[in-house]
């Protein structure tokens, strides 16, 4: 028995204002002409972020459900999908019955009947189960604890991670029936956990990543191997190799212009579960550039690209001496760029600074386009120019994110 462990794809998302729509056609290409006949997958698990965003675009959409109609033919004996915090659990399971019809089971929102997120795995004769799948997709606040009026932040915060904790115990006592017998336990799941490395491409999630769990949360007596979706980076939780992040199958940042994107393969023979990681090709490469607007035209004419599209760019440009139209010049010389080099590169960001100026009150105005800057950089950098204690700026910050939190959820109704 094979499993396939993926997650983080975020169709539909652009990366500044350029779209990535071409990156995950090639990726979903390669993944169903190439990968899946090379590896002969059983089983494939999507933990969670199909979609960038709750209310996806119609090509997004297309793309997913074009996706699941090109398996169908493939072998494939159950395909898994859980939702994330960028995903809208309505939208992802209004055609739950329909694909239930085609071996494709949607989970996207909690349950506190905990039976109804294992999925049996069945052998050749669909009668024995040789692993059981606990498909539990994000986990909002709601769903792990109940709020108490006059609790404090650290009461909260502690709340929010014993409920974490308790849930996924529950799963773990409520698959208890097929581990005594010697069935494996694949656990999905799609959070933040302790010490991973992140990018700039991950939204904070149960409130600023208040609710982060260790390894403990997942020990190798409950699950076999826990499946994790959230974090772009493919990386193993504090040292334990049955519990990893697929990481996303494109870069969705400049911050993870150097990740090597991956896949996880998991093999199961009776008892015993291994998983090994598939390399994913780079359909494109992120390039970023940084130096005196002659440096960066020299730097850009020595790109040699050989990915199949062009490279996008992040170019920031440095002078010491004001120039009132440096402005201009910088933006003649991208639209001509845009026509002379449109097949090997593409401009997806630049912004342009001088360091003989006094910084303003707020450092983010000079290094960041509008289209970089999350709403969380924005009101911390407010609280960092004003006079305000730690303490009360933490409370601050905290408060914010329950409200972003809040909007992102209405987002999603």
């Amino acid at each position: 028995m094979k499993i396939l462990h993926t997650a983080d794809w975020h169709l539909g998302v652009n990366l500044y204002n350029e779209s990535l729509e071409m990156d995950h056609n090639l990726f979903l290409d390669w993944l169903t002409n190439v990968c899946i006949p090379e590896t002969k997958p059983d089983v494939i698990i999507i933990s969670g972020d199909v979609f960038d965003k709750a209310n996806p675009s119609i090509y997004a959409r297309k793309q997913y459900y074009q996706f699941l109609a090109n398996l169908v033919n493939l072998g494939i004996q159950k395909i898994i999908i859980t939702a994330g915090n960028h995903d809208s659990p309505a939208m992802l399971e209004a055609p739950k019955e329909l694909l239930a019809q085609l071996n494709i089971l949607v989970v996207g929102s909690a349950t506190q009947n905990h039976e109804e997120l294992l999925i049996q795995i069945l052998d050749k004769t669909d009668k024995n189960p040789i692993a059981i799948i606990a498909a539990v997709p994000y986990l909002r606040d709601q769903d792990v604890r109940f709020s108490q009026a006059d609790e404090h932040e650290e009461m909260r915060e502690e709340a929010l991670k014993k409920g974490l904790n308790k849930y996924f115990l529950d799963v773990a006592i409520s698959s208890s029936k097929y581990r005594n017998s010697g069935i494996p336990i694949i656990c999905m799941g799609h959070l933040y956990a302790t010490g991973v490395s992140m990018s700039d491409s991950e939204r904070p999630i149960q409130i600023g990543n208040l609710g982060n769990i260790g390894a403990d949360c997942f020990p190798k007596e409950y699950f076999s191997y826990v499946a994790l979706g959230h974090i772009h980076k493919a990386q193993k939780v504090e040292g334990a190799n049955h519990i990893w992040y697929s990481g996303s199958p494109i870069a969705l940042s400049f911050s993870e212009w150097d990740q090597q994107k991956y896949f996880r393969l998991i093999s199961i023979e009776g008892s015993t579960v291994e998983s090994t990681e598939i390399k994913i090709p780079q359909f494109r490469k992120l390039i970023r550039i940084k130096g005196s607007f002659a440096e960066v035209k020299f730097k850009i004419r020595e790109i040699k690209d050989t990915a199949l599209l062009p490279s996008l760019l992040d170019i920031e440009i440095i002078e010491q001496k004001y120039n009132a139209s440096l402005g201009r010049d910088i933006a003649q010389w991208v639209e001509e760029l845009a026509k002379s080099m449109k097949n090997e590169i593409c401009i997806a960001n630049y912004r342009y600074i001088f360091t003989d100026m006094p910084k303003p009150l707020s450092s983010l105005g000079n290094i960041k386009s509008i289209e970089e800057l999350k709403p969380e950089d924005v009101f911390k950098n407010r609280l960092d120019n004003n006079f305000i204690n730690e303490e009360d700026k933490k409370q601050c910050f905290n408060a914010f994110n329950q409200i972003l939190e809040l909007v992102h959820l209405e987002e999603q109704i």
